[in-house]
């Protein structure tokens, strides 16, 4: 089998570099300038968030045998993708080809599977097909591409399963919050290494589903990243115990004329920080409509405002996270 073949970026290439460096800093450890291309056998595969990996061992049982750490986009993506698990077992020969990793010469960011059968999995959102052959990998759940028409299958309230439109203005990457006066040092940061969630506000720009659950007295909101379940306690006076030291917070809520008002504070962790969302059905049911607005009211400085909607898509579903360490 061949050893890495460094091929020069295409044009093509060079449009997906956003993608690759949007999350997790991509760029910073892989070159998404370069094309890397092997071929090898699957030695192992870990299936799971944030980020699946593998194990590629290129020329087995010779003296230049040599095992390659792959890593790739989030299973909470690529189940969207309509790439899952069954397409890829261990001992099974393969073309993967990617960015190259910026230090070091044995891991490589996957954008691209070659099957024996010359089926190609693609697994970078927007990418085109590398190959000639069939292809498994699209992303027009992804993009929004696939609406639902029937205005009868659309939710009734905002209690509903919602996913992000990947580059969609005011659906992904709409979020913004100021970093400094809004910084934490929570007594009990939520999860352990590197699956430590983030600030709650961050937890909502987040661009995999959410799902909002109506428990009378309580109502979940349901992050798929990183299992984030927070805890909305309706109807009552929002008087913090000061139990919740984490990032989530404690949330209070009230409902009017079906929009979600959610008032959080963070008094566990000893922070003036509130956080104050709203929730509301779009009028053709077919968007969540969110805003937000950040303040400390100690620092004087202006209240960070923002907004954005996830869309409706029949079917859709929040997924275990399983983040790995």
């Amino acid at each position: 089998m061949n050893m890495v073949k460094v091929l020069l970026a295409s044009s093509l290439l060079m449009l997906m570099v956003n993608h690759a460096a949007a999350h997790h800093s991509w760029a910073a450890i892989f070159n998404t300038d370069g094309d890397a291309e092997i071929d090898g056998v699957v030695s192992r595969i870990e299936w799971r968030n944030p980020h699946i990996r593998l194990e590629i061992t290129t020329d087995p049982g010779t003296p230049e045998e040599k095992v390659w750490d792959i890593e790739s986009n989030s299973v909470a993506s690529l189940v969207r993708m309509g790439v899952t698990p069954e397409v890829l077992t261990e001992d099974t020969e393969v073309t993967i080809a990617g960015y190259p990793v910026r230090e070091g010469d044995d891991s490589i960011f996957m954008n691209h599977l070659l099957l024996p059968d010359n089926t190609e999995v693609i697994f970078l959102r927007g990418a085109e097909p590398r190959w000639e052959g069939e292809t498994i990998g699209t992303s027009d759940r992804l993009h929004g591409n696939i609406p639902e028409e029937d205005f009868s299958e659309r939710p009734t309230s905002i209690f509903a399963v919602w996913s992000t439109i990947y580059g969609a203005e005011g659906s992904h990457r709409a979020l913004r919050y100021p970093r400094g006066q809004f910084e934490i040092d929570y007594a009990e940061p939520r999860g352990v290494g590197n699956c430590v969630s983030k600030d709650v506000w961050t937890e909502m720009g987040a661009p995999y589903p959410i799902q909002l659950i109506d428990n009378g007295d309580i109502v979940v909101i349901h992050v798929e990243e990183f299992d984030t379940i927070r805890t909305v306690h309706m109807g009552i006076d929002h008087n913090d115990p000061g139990t919740v030291k984490n990032n989530l917070g404690y949330s209070t809520g009230r409902m009017e004329d079906g929009k979600l008002f959610v008032t959080t504070t963070f008094e566990g962790s000893s922070s003036p920080v509130q956080f104050r969302e709203t929730f509301q059905l779009s009028a053709d049911h077919n968007r969540l409509e969110y805003t937000s607005t950040l303040f400390n009211p100690e620092s004087g400085n202006a209240p960070a405002e923002n907004s954005r909607w996830w869309e409706f898509q029949l079917g859709s579903f929040v997924q275990p996270y399983d983040c790995s360490q």
